[in-house]
């Protein structure tokens, strides 16, 4: 939708605001370097965490999908539906390549042979996002891993470092967010804004803005390879393809978290949570321990520290 200059020109807007607000960086031009970028190349794309807002796929995201950086086949991210509802935001969204995140869009993209990218964990993780630890959330059916088997298209992971930082979070607006998700299935309406300040974003106002001068740096990881295209997957490749994933995401944690968190988070490590009745056969397998379920999600059946 739209030409190209204009959302190269407005999501730049939000771009450079944003690498001046915060302190950003990505490591754009290491991964192009590797080889994971370039002609013919495809993937699902999951970026992690959500956080508050998902501020680095608005901020940032968003102006490397209008210039088709780092480069590749096109690409687009789809999003909750809600998203595409709400006037000039919806716009914003489509102008920069983004849709809406139901099977049959998704599957079409991909059949065209764009790079499609989702944040996985959706609602349930946003209402749970703590600026004090890493926790990564997975749906049930892992609809985006389906997606890739089918169309025989690897998993690229992306880690957004500092993302869960750029809001203070407490316990009661993780409860009083809980409780709006689990009974209106609303997300985060209340965030903790500048200076402390209860806050929210339906009266849009400077106090809403994050941190100023936080981390946030966005790093790429490397593909994950999950075997060859299946029209229609086992539960057992599904699996086997959601632990080869969580590996590589682990990889791209470890590799970044010293140099991207504060100490006290990257010491804790990062925590999964799988919402699958089948949770003991994929998150599970793939972590170095297995603890009860999330507090902050009465839908999840594991919780794995990675």
């Amino acid at each position: 939708w739209g030409p190209r200059w204009l959302a190269r020109g407005l999501s730049g807007v939000l771009y450079r605001f944003g690498a001046w607000y915060l302190d950003f960086s990505h490591n754009g031009e290491e991964s192009l370097k590797a080889g994971t970028w370039g002609p013919g190349k495809q993937y699902v794309m999951a970026w992690h965490p959500h956080g508050a807002f998902t501020i680095s796929a608005l901020y940032f995201v968003s102006h490397f999908w209008s210039k088709n950086y780092p480069g590749g086949n096109d690409r687009y991210v789809c999003v909750a539906p809600l998203l595409l509802r709400i006037p000039l935001l919806a716009e914003f969204l489509l102008l920069c390549h983004a849709r809406s995140q139901d099977s049959a869009t998704f599957n079409g993209l991909l059949r065209k042979g764009a790079t499609v990218a989702v944040q996985p964990g959706g609602i349930a993780e946003q209402v749970a996002t703590n600026d004090a630890e890493e926790r990564v959330f997975f749906p049930p059916r892992l609809g985006f891993i389906r997606l890739a088997i089918k169309n025989g298209v690897p998993l690229l992971p992306v880690y957004a470092f500092g993302e869960n930082q750029l809001y203070r979070t407490s316990a009661w607006t993780r409860r009083l967010n809980g409780w709006l998700y689990r009974n209106l299935k609303t997300g985060t309406l209340v965030v903790l804004g500048q200076g402390g300040v209860p806050n929210s974003p339906v009266l849009p106002n400077p106090l809403m803005l994050p941190i100023a001068g936080t981390g946030l740096h966005i790093r790429f990881g490397e593909p994950v390879h999950i075997g060859p295209q299946e029209d229609n997957p086992s539960e057992e490749r599904m699996q086997e393809a959601f632990k080869l994933y969580l590996a590589g995401l682990q990889k791209l944690f470890d590799k970044y978290k010293d140099e991207c968190l504060p100490p006290e988070v990257a010491a804790r490590g990062l925590s999964v949570v799988y919402r699958g009745n089948n949770a003991s056969n994929g998150a599970s397998a793939s972590s170095t321990g297995t603890r009860g379920a999330s507090p902050d999600s009465s839908d999840a059946h594991v919780r794995a520290k990675m």
